[in-house]
């Protein structure tokens, strides 16, 4: 994992970083375990590792119902128990995380229900950025969009499906950030965030290229200043997002956090 909190690439799913690896040193051979000093994620305080675990849960490292043990990510981010219980609360707070007692933290696992109710708040909340932006029409915010645009495109082409899909996620981030307005970035940010708990569980994994049309035709209505039509397409891309989602049959991974979390060894 980078400063940002990027997954390595095949990191998640190698023997190495599920079951430790051996490292070769001159004339000998070391067993070192899954979490060490050479691949531990950098996170200095609880905010650090607050945007590390925020990262893994909107790429999709981190799918709901993943158990969050104290031990493990005490482990993982070599910090106190007070720092990782702070974060745990702060992401039950954010709708991230659950918190039962006597069985610990997991990742959300939204019910339909709850799908539903997060896209009518961004559908309610993203139209206005989405006006905003398109009315202002200014180039850098353009030009800011189109390159998110262009990455998302080259991790697609790539193979890179679960980046791409956190680009995308992004997308909507970067357009409520251009809108001016830092209380509803900071709402559509923590949507955007939940939004990627109900696409892991509910996701038929075809829509992903639609969306990036959607996204390209916003830029465009944005490029020259048509901020209804901007505000009408981003309502009706989130409805097509939620019509597209197998609501009746939500999908389940088990993975290991500190696989998930882990950076490449060296």
């Amino acid at each position: 994992m980078d400063e940002g909190g990027a997954l390595p690439q095949d990191c998640a799913q190698s023997a190495a970083c599920r079951e430790g690896a051996v490292h070769k040193g001159p004339g000998q051979n070391r067993l070192v375990g899954v979490v060490h000093a050479g691949n531990r994620p950098r996170a200095r305080d609880a905010a650090g590792v607050h945007e590390h675990l925020l990262a893994a849960i909107v790429d999709q490292r981190l799918p709901p119902g993943t158990r969050l043990t104290e031990a493990d990510l005490v482990e993982t981010f070599d910090l106190g128990r007070r720092v990782v219980g702070e974060v745990l609360h702060r992401l039950a707070w954010e709708g991230l995380v659950t918190i039962l007692p006597n069985r610990g933290a997991r990742v959300a696992s939204p019910d339909a229900a709850e799908a539903r109710a997060i896209f009518a708040a961004r559908r309610a909340i993203e139209a206005g950025t989405a006006e905003a932006v398109a009315r202002a029409g200014d180039p850098a915010a353009v030009a800011a969009l189109s390159e998110n645009l262009a990455e998302e495109g080259r991790l697609r082409a790539a193979g890179r499906l679960r980046e791409a899909i956190r680009l995308s996620g992004g997308f909507h981030v970067l357009v409520a950030n251009l809108s001016g307005n830092p209380i509803l970035a900071g709402a559509v940010r923590l949507l955007v965030a939940r939004t990627s708990l109900v696409i892991a569980l509910f996701d038929n994994r075809g829509g992903l290229a639609c969306w990036h049309d959607d996204h390209a035709s916003f830029v465009e209505l944005v490029r020259r200043r048509r901020h209804r039509a901007a505000a009408a397409l981003m309502r009706h891309h989130l409805l097509e997002i939620e019509r597209d989602l197998r609501l009746d049959r939500p999908r389940r991974e088990a993975i290991d956090i500190r696989s998930a979390l882990a950076r490449p060894l060296a």
